[in-house]
């Protein structure tokens, strides 16, 4: 059985972490949620066209006169430094939020790669007649035929 990981999260750490996060949140009270359908209709400002947008901010300064009359240039400006900013903010988030899943992941499964050896040695143990293991394998068996189905697809039934 392998050990993936040995770590203690605890309920004052987990509430520590909860506030970190409301007062992060706090900090974005403009935030929006676009659907995949809006998402999938954007125009995206990626690493490759940064340089192009700092390029067209820098221009449009220089000769105003290319500057279409419904371009705001003060709000292209300050479009293009909130996107800088929160890329970098962004990228540090999906960091943490990539090693917090990994660690419960490993977490999860060591607790479950132990849950199975113990059902396991309780069922051994049943089969010699060792007492009161017979009611551990019942619970158990109870439990993980229930999280086996549960994880099958379920079946059409016939109307």
């Amino acid at each position: 059985m392998a050990n993936l990981i040995s770590a203690t999260f605890s309920e004052e750490d987990e509430k520590k972490a909860m506030e970190l996060l409301a007062q992060l949140k706090a900090l974005f009270p403009f935030g929006i949620k676009l659907s995949e359908d809006q998402k999938k209709h954007l125009t995206r400002l990626d690493d490759g066209r940064i340089p192009f947008a700092d390029k067209g901010l820098f221009y449009g300064g220089q000769q105003p006169l290319i500057v279409p009359p419904f371009t705001d240039l003060a709000e292209y400006k300050k479009d293009l430094d909130f996107v800088k900013a929160t890329r970098r903010v962004g990228a540090e988030l999906l960091s943490l939020a990539e090693m917090m899943d990994d660690s419960r992941v490993a977490a999860g499964s060591d607790a479950y790669q132990a849950s199975l050896s113990i059902y396991s040695s309780a069922k051994a143990a049943a089969k010699q007649g060792v007492p009161g293991t017979q009611t551990i394998v019942d619970e158990m068996g109870k439990l993980f035929e229930a999280q086996r189905n549960n994880a099958r697809p379920s079946e059409p039934t016939a109307k």
